[in-house]
């Protein structure tokens, strides 16, 4: 069994090909938060059948209050076969919004070691430069792709922990970090310090969400307070992708209503995240990042 930011995922099957281990390669983790062998009751049971290539053959919502899946699918693997990472994504996802943790798409969490900054964006907006950015000033990333919230307390209990970030961040802000290795586009592939992280996850707090559209080619930084119905809708965007089968996976995700028990914690998740002070940030990464720390008063 593994646990999944909290999540319990028992696999049965046809699992004599090392299936499991596919979910804890560095690909897998670059999206499924903090994946580790673990013991105790499931959340998820995934029945799995080998097959060439991926599809959900059956599911039971909430049977006896576990969720299950019958798959057939190849060994997960970067660039060929991803599909059943982003599934097991999108059902960690409606289990964990069950108890009461809501995992958030295309985000990253940084914190001083009290407070923390949610910064969301779609891809290509510099979450990932952002991480980078602070990681070479002193912050601790809580996150790099996908982070998991609790709604009762906003604390930060989870979060994926492989960052990958443009090479051209070196020059460009004299950022100097060290990598574990390289994609095949050269971007750079670096693992967050676990124990330094340990010690914060699960007690720093999202004081202030960023909405992210920077890019390398802008001056300054320009910061617009996201208030009204916007505040929600957006939180709604970034916290029910993964649940409702936003996130696109081949052949295609699941299409899947949002139900009572996750909605209540949803919209409990809503409200306290609405009360905090969120901006939209526009311009240079380096400049943007700069001015996001003044939300918590950490100073550079």
């Amino acid at each position: 069994m593994i646990g999944v930011a909290g999540v319990n995922v028992k696999f049965e099957g046809e699992l004599d090909d090392g299936f499991e281990d596919g979910f804890m390669t560095s690909f897998a983790r670059r999206y499924l938060p903090d994946i580790f062998p673990t013991k105790g009751n499931p959340h998820v049971v995934v029945k799995r059948v080998k097959g060439k290539g991926f599809r959900v053959l059956n599911y039971l919502y909430d049977y006896n209050g576990i969720d299950e899946y019958l798959i057939e699918s190849r060994v997960p693997k970067a660039y060929e076969n991803e599909a059943p990472v982003f599934f097991l994504l999108q059902a960690v996802a409606r289990a964990g919004a069950k108890i009461g943790r809501i995992f958030i798409t295309d985000s990253v969490a940084v914190s001083d070691g009290r407070r923390g900054i949610l910064f969301v964006g779609y891809p290509h907006t510099g979450k990932s430069t952002i991480s980078a950015l602070s990681l070479s000033h002193g912050l601790t990333v809580l996150s790099t792709e996908n982070t998991v919230v609790e709604a009762k307390s906003l604390r930060i209990v989870g979060g994926t922990t492989v960052l990958i970030y443009d090479p051209k961040i070196e020059d460009l802000y004299n950022v100097r970090l060290s990598y574990d290795s390289l994609t095949r586009s050269g971007y750079r592939v670096k693992e967050i310090d676990l124990e330094g992280r340990r010690k914060i996850l699960g007690k720093a707090r999202v004081n202030a969400i960023v909405i992210l559209h920077s890019a390398f080619n802008c001056k300054g930084a320009s910061f617009s307070p996201v208030k009204g119905r916007k505040v929600k809708k957006s939180l709604w965007y970034f916290s029910t992708a993964l649940i409702k089968g936003v996130d696109y996976y081949e052949p295609q995700p699941l299409n899947m209503p949002v139900s009572e028990i996750m909605m209540k914690n949803l919209e409990e998740f809503l409200e306290r995240a609405s009360k905090v002070k969120m901006y939209e940030a526009f311009g240079n990464h380096l400049d943007v990042f700069k001015r996001s720390l003044e939300l918590i008063d950490y100073e550079v």
